[in-house]
Parts: structure tokens; sequence; C-alpha cells
């Protein structure tokens, strides 16, 4: 491949994820870090991988270190393993949903061989959307112990991984495991077999449709696993214990429902865990009803619940995905707000319904279904308790304002990490940018705040203020790739993570991020609501935010305490348009807990 335009190598290496560049100067250089290049793409499983051997044998050289490198890559993975862990499901959960995100194909086949496969796991299995293929092979006292992992790559190469390990937390990580890479372009009938292998045993007379009624039978008849022969430790995990600050507030709810209400207001601080405290209230309660404006929020609110309730039936009742049976249903308020899907639903369908982020609660959307809804107990969660009409949010849930933690209290009692907040001068004339409907024209914004000079100084913001683990919050996806490049091409480890096509792999990014693999990510609005990322120790706000409630959002994603960091750094830009005057403003309301309207 040949690349006629002067770019920078890193910026190469950014445009190809996982990916190994070989590089022939087609002109001398005139910059050590820039040139005219040929390059060659080899396999992905040799650039992100630890190493490219053929021998992959465990302890430091982990396996998941090698399969994340083919996730992103990957327009088909297909996994045989005899035993599937907990723990080990959770590892790779995170990149099976970047596959299955992008619309590529996920197959599974594990066993049920002496009860070792953990029922929870295999939930996670069946919880996953998309193209996803999971089954079960039926041993009944047959042997069965295949670990394959095989990846199919859009330019029609592939890569196989055959060995020891299962998807367990050990076999994955530091366990001495061997397992052997097979790669198409290198061994095309090794590969080829190893393929076929895995469609004979889809088509094997026992290998059968993974339901939740399979892992329900599964449930009463697994007995626990024995010592031996396996040698496998179990690694199922036992559900979180609320924080202090949440024991609090369930005993207000409790003693709230015993007065005799029906309805409750709950305002925790973005760090504070609203989700996992409204899937600790709800457990006793048998149908749930969980609402919120965005699909993202409801996968994150289902994956919290999961935590706590393992064997229910947990839907999703979106534009493309429809549960209404489920024991808990997480449900679009665009979707379940339509009148056609409304009158599929008795008034009293749920015990209890909670509604996250009820700042939004007092739209159109929500009026027609709390109005529709008549549960045992209505919970709403907000860490911003202004409406931006101004509408009263206490009266849509009776008045009730059951418990109230703000950012400072959060602080004070070590629930969420404390921060430096540096405001930064912006040389940008916002007044010549248009403002329609209490939003800048996205493209006049880019094309102001994607320049040189602007991002070489947040470069320079960054040297001075930064941590080693930054998210970056831009305009668009196009100021996002912007950033990423120029922060690359001065030496800095850094991609853009959105919802586009030049996206760098999400869950990947991540995880290199939190390993000290990656200095800064570059994103949108992916992580404004319901992500969690502990690991981040600097927040640089580099566009103008027309709400303080995603402001605070945005805030909220360092505010999470980590081992990785004592210290939040907030390196934010403010400007000479009227929104920026919602920044400070924002700030100081969450520090002495007083909500505004406007």
């Amino acid at each position: 491949m040949f690349l006629a335009a002067t770019i920078g190598r890193d910026h190469l290496r950014a445009r190809f994820p996982g990916r190994a560049l070989k590089f022939e100067w087609h002109e001398k250089p005139t910059d050590p870090h820039v040139a005219r290049v040929r390059i060659s793409v080899e396999p992905p499983n040799v650039a992100g991988a630890p190493h490219s051997g053929a021998l992959i044998r465990g302890e430091d050289d982990e396996l998941l270190g090698h399969l994340a490198s083919c996730f992103p890559e990957a327009v088909q993975v297909d996994v045989a393993v005899a035993f599937v862990l907990d723990r080990g499901m959770s590892l790779l959960r995170p990149y099976l949903e970047d596959v299955l995100d992008r619309g590529d194909r996920v197959r599974w086949i594990t066993g049920d061989y002496f009860g070792v496969t953990e029922p929870n796991s295999l939930q996670q299995l069946l919880d996953l959307d998309g193209s996803c293929e999971s089954h079960v092979f039926e041993s009944s006292g047959t042997s069965f112990h295949p670990k394959s992992y095989v990846f199919h790559f859009r330019d029609g190469d592939g890569v196989a991984f055959v060995g020891s390990s299962n998807v367990s937390a050990s076999a994955l990580g530091n366990g001495v495991e061997w397992n052997y890479r097979i790669l198409r372009s290198r061994d095309d009938s090794g590969f080829d077999a190893v393929c076929s292998g895995f469609e004979r045993l889809l088509r094997h007379p026992r290998t059968k449709p993974l339901t939740r009624k399979w892992i329900e039978a599964y449930r009463e008849t697994r007995k626990p696993v024995p010592p031996r022969p396996t040698g496998v430790t179990p690694e199922e995990q036992p559900p979180p214990a609320p924080h202090p600050i949440q024991e609090e507030a369930l005993a207000a709810l409790r003693e709230s429902r015993e007065r005799g209400d029906e309805a409750g207001l709950v305002v925790l601080a973005t760090g504070l865990g609203k989700t996992w405290l409204s899937a600790f209230d709800s457990s006793e309660f048998d149908r749930v009803l969980f609402v919120a404006h965005r699909e993202e929020i409801l996968d994150q609110a289902r994956k919290t619940f999961r935590r706590i309730r393992p064997s229910a039936n947990l839907g999703l009742f979106t534009g493309s995905n429809k549960s209404p049976s489920a024991d808990v249903v997480f449900a679009s308020v665009q979707t379940l707000g339509k009148s056609q899907h409304l009158r599929g639903f008795s008034p009293d369908e749920f015990d209890y319904i909670i509604v996250d982020e009820f700042h939004h609660a007092a739209a159109r959307t929500y009026g027609s279904l709390l109005e529709h809804f008549t549960p045992r107990f209505l919970l709403g969660l907000t860490a911003t308790p202004e409406r931006t009409d101004g509408a009263d949010l206490l009266s849509l849930c009776g008045n009730n304002l059951v418990f109230h933690c703000g950012l400072a209290e959060g602080i004070d009692r070590g629930e969420l990490c404390p921060f430096d907040y540096h405001g930064v001068p912006d040389d940008v004339d916002y007044e010549q940018i248009p403002w329609r409907s209490r939003h800048f024209d996205e493209e006049a914004l880019t094309a102001q705040l994607a320049t040189q000079q602007r991002a070489q100084n947040a470069l320079e913001q960054h040297e001075k203020y930064g941590g080693l683990r930054t998210l970056g919050f831009c305009a668009s996806q196009r100021h996002a790739d912007f950033m990423a490049t120029f922060f690359t091409e001065n030496g800095r480890r850094a991609v853009a993570v959105h919802s586009g096509e030049t996206s760098a792999p999400r869950a990947n990014s991540l995880d290199a991020l939190r390993r000290g693999d990656l200095d800064v990510v570059f994103s949108v609005d992916m992580f404004n609501e319901g992500v969690d990322v502990p690991a981040i120790d600097t927040v640089m706000m580099l566009r103008p935010t027309e709400s303080r409630i995603l402001w605070l959002q945005q805030l909220g994603r360092g505010l999470r305490k980590s081992t990785a960091k004592n210290r939040l750094r907030v390196i934010d830009y403010i400007g000479n348009h009227r929104s920026f005057l919602d920044k400070p403003r924002a700030l100081l309301g969450a520090l002495l807990g007083i909500g505004e309207s406007h």
C-alpha cells in the first residue's frame, strides 16, 4: 500500500489499530517523524499482541493480550471452549460487545462437562445483543475439552489460537497455559482444519442452542464443581455490597415506603452509584422497569443489574430489541413512550419503576409514560436536580425528596476523588459561530476548534496540568480525530473513540488507558453518561458545553476513586459565549448542593 500524502508514522499506526506497519521511505524525510512511505500491513495479531511467536505460554505471556489485538479487525469470531467461568467471561465481554456493536458476528460453543461452566457466565453470553450465536455441548459424561479461538478478518486473513486455555481469569491471564497460534497467511491448511473442526462441532447432535430455559435447568441440576479431576477454581463473583452513602439512601427509601410513599426522588452526585442503588433497592420486587433516554445507559444498567440478579430474565425494550415480559425491562423512553407500545402494558404491569437521569422526566416523552403506569413505587434518580426548562421535578415524585448527597459531601466522605480545576482562556470567537436552539452549529464549531493553534495550546495545557490517563471531550467526530492525530504526531499515545468509522476500538482503547499504554482518549459523547472509567486522572473540556447537566456528567467521568490516582485534574476551556458562564455556576452549584433552573 502506498500513501502519497505526507503524514506522521504514529498517525499511521493510529489509523491501523492492531496492525504491524513496515515502512519503506519513498523519499528522504525532512523530519525524523514524518515521511512519504510505502507500508505493508501485517495480520492484526502481530501488532497489538505482546509478540508474534507461535507459542503463547501464559504467566507473563498472557493469552488475553493476544486475543484482544485480534478483535478490532474481526468480522467473525468463533470460540469453542470446554468451560466458561464468570470472571473470564467478564474479561472477554467488552471485546465481544465491540464486535457485535459494529454488526459483525460471534459464534460460541461451550459445554456442561463436570458442571464446571458457571451459569452466570452463560447468562452473560445470553445477554449479548446482535449477531451472537451461543451453543452448549451436552456431554452426558463424555469428555469435552476443546479450547480454540478463531478470528476471521475483513481482508480475508485469519488467525486461530488452539491450546489449553478455557475462558477463566487464570487461563486468559497469568496461569501456565500453552496455546498455539496459527496464521492463515502462513498455514492455510492448518487454519482451515481448525475452522472445519468448529463447524463439525457446531453440527454435532449434542450441541444445543443456549437458551434461558437451558440455563435455568442447568442451575437446578448442576452439582458443585469437584476439585478433581478438572483442577478449575470457581470464579463466580459475589454481588457487591453498597457503600456507606448508598446504605443511607437504601435505609431512607425503606423508611419512605413504610410511611406509605409511592414515589421518591434520590439525588446522588455523579460517581456515587445511582444505578447500583436502584439495583439494590429494587431487588425484592418481581417486575421492574428501568427507563432512560439513551441505549448506552440501558446497556450499562443491565450489566449492573445482572450482578445483583444473576438468574433473572433481563430484557431490553428499544427500537431494535423488545422483551416486554422480562423480569426487569430496560426501556428506551423514545420507544416505550409511544402510545402503540404503552397500550401493550397494563398500568400495574410493573411493581417498581426507575427513571434514570430524572432531570429529563418532565419532557413530553416521559409524561405519557409516567401517567400510564401505577407501580407500587416510582424511583427518580438524578445527579443534577435542575431542569433546563424550569419544570418541577419534585412534583413528579410526589414532592418526596428521599435522599440527597452532593459532590462536596461525596468527596468529604471519601467516596469520590478530590479534584483540581484549571480554567483556560479560549481565544475562539464563539459569537461568530451560529447558535440555534441552544446549540452551536457543529460544522462551524468544528472548523474553529480543529486548528493547529488550538491543538498546540491544548497540548501545552496537558503538559502543564495533565496526568497519566486523560479523557478529552470534543465537539464532533472530526474534532476528536484531529486532536488524536495532533497529539500522536507530537509524541503522545492518543486515539479517538466515537461512533464513527474512524473510531479506535472502544474496549481496546479503554483497556490500554487503564494499563497506561495510552495517554489520551478523545471522545465526543460516548462517555457522558452511564460509563465508568475510574482510572481517568485528567479530564479535558475541549468544547463549549451548552448544558450544565452535560458538563457535570463529563466532569463525573473522572470522579471515580481508583488506586491509579489520588486527585483528578480538570482542564476546562472557557470562552466568550454566554454558555460558558454555566460552567462555574454548575461547579459551584454541585459543590454547594444547589440546583438551578435556566
